[in-house]
């Protein structure tokens, strides 16, 4: 699963005075969940996209196009699909880091800053500090060191980070559900609270990976190159299909001796990574004990990666297909 995970900035309807979530969202992250690991692609909010009619910075999308122009804008800029989106406020996520009690960082420097009219008050520290909500929320929005926006969207990973191996650990599991239900009706998505609750056990040890996108700036605007982008994402996040590599040509079908319908939703999933639709059958497990991936191993290694499901190749295939995916429990290999 995919997602652009968004946070509004504050509108102000005159001097001293916000009026709530503003129309632009200063900080934009990608985000690719793929079985026990995840990776998380910041883009710098002067990133300049072309989308649905719209020319400009990035982070003027949302208040001109709306959730689903934001969601073309991440496409655009990456070159890959995005299924999800889910758009914060300031406060919802100075709320999600009291949920779990508070962020530990480090200051190199002290931050003081004061802006009345936004009413913006910043003075932590140098040194090894605890942040409450608030001060985590001032800390993320500084921009008064060297790297400006890009330093900032380094201290919102961090932060990211914190919340989510605190949240994950053994003494912030039992809350966790409990925690994403009481915030999630203030979050602006197209997810469903219930399945994504659902999908909590498979984040026990969840590996998470940051990194912000290569841009380079010219005057007012910070532009990405194609093939920087390329090499970016095939080193930052491992998968060629994505980045733009044709996929190897390969006759795909899926055994599906779930029960539970799981063929479906793989075939959807292969369709969302751009990748030809695979023929769908639904077996009894008993009629594939000793079947799995092909003679071909460049593109059973392919599919195997792409569905995060281990690749066999010891055994003869009996089907007329290139690749075979078995899905189902308690398959004896």
């Amino acid at each position: 699963m995919s997602l652009v995970l968004a946070a509004r900035d504050i509108e102000y309807c005159a001097p001293a005075t916000p009026c709530g979530p503003g129309s632009r969202t200063d900080t934009i992250f990608y985000v690719r969940l793929l079985g026990k690991r995840a990776w998380v692609v910041a883009i710098p909010r002067d990133t300049y996209v072309e989308v649905d009619g719209y020319k400009g910075k990035i982070n003027a999308v949302y208040g001109f196009k709306g959730t689903q122009g934001l969601l073309h804008a991440v496409e655009k800029v990456l070159g890959v699909r995005v299924d999800h989106y889910a758009v914060i406020t300031l406060d919802l996520a100075a709320r999600v880091v009291d949920a779990v009690g508070g962020v530990d960082v480090y200051l190199p420097a002290a931050m003081n800053y004061d802006d009345e009219a936004a009413k913006l008050h910043i003075h932590i520290p140098a040194g090894k500090q605890h942040l409450d909500g608030r001060q985590a929320v001032g800390y993320m929005r500084f921009r008064g060191w060297v790297g400006d926006d890009l330093s900032r969207l380094d201290r919102i990973k961090e932060v990211l980070l914190e919340v989510a191996k605190k949240a994950l650990s053994p003494s912030g599991w039992a809350s966790l559900p409990g925690m994403v239900r009481d915030l999630w009706g203030d979050m602006q998505t197209d997810l469903d609270v219930a399945q994504v609750v659902s999908l909590l056990p498979q984040l026990r040890g969840l590996q998470l990976k940051t990194a912000t996108l290569p841009v380079r700036e010219k005057g007012n605007y910070l532009y990405f190159d194609d093939e920087a982008r390329l090499e970016f994402l095939r080193a930052f996040m491992g998968l060629d299909m994505q980045a733009g590599a044709p996929p190897p040509k390969a006759r795909v079908l899926i055994l599906d001796g779930s029960g539970a319908g799981l063929g479906e939703a793989y075939a959807e999933g292969l369709r969302r990574l751009g990748l030809p639709a695979p023929q769908l059958k639904r077996i009894r497990l008993q009629d594939v004990s000793k079947v799995m991936v092909d003679k071909q191993i460049e593109a059973g290694s392919y599919y195997a990666e792409a569905v995060h499901l281990p690749l066999l190749t010891r055994f003869h295939l009996y089907y007329d297909a290139d690749v075979v995916i078995v899905l189902g429990r308690d398959l004896v290999p």
